[in-house]
């Protein structure tokens, strides 16, 4: 899906609801519910790993989740279009 700002301020607003507190306003994995989580913290989102992953990967993981580290979103983000929002904004968080 195309970044243009209409995705990525749907995605912005997406990611404050579901993403935000665990990885934080800026993606750093710093968000309120971190401090919880110290088993497995939050991804950093702007980290080399996650600016490395593919945009289709980054989408896998937020429709699947990673086992016992991050729940699946798929049901709290049906739309799979929404998902690419959501993509496209941590994007824009890593500066791309």
């Amino acid at each position: 899906m195309e970044a243009d700002e209409a995705s990525v301020e749907a995605g912005q607003a997406l990611y404050a609801v579901h993403c935000a507190l665990c990885h934080g306003p800026q993606g750093l994995g710093n968000g309120p519910f971190s401090s919880f989580l110290r088993t497995y913290p939050p991804a950093d989102l702007t980290a080399a790993s996650s600016v490395n992953l593919s945009d289709g990967a980054i989408f896998l993981i937020i429709t699947h989740g990673v086992e016992d580290r991050m729940p699946a979103l798929h049901q709290n983000i049906p739309a799979v279009e929404d998902r690419w929002h959501v993509v496209n904004y941590v994007r824009e968080l890593q500066g791309q």
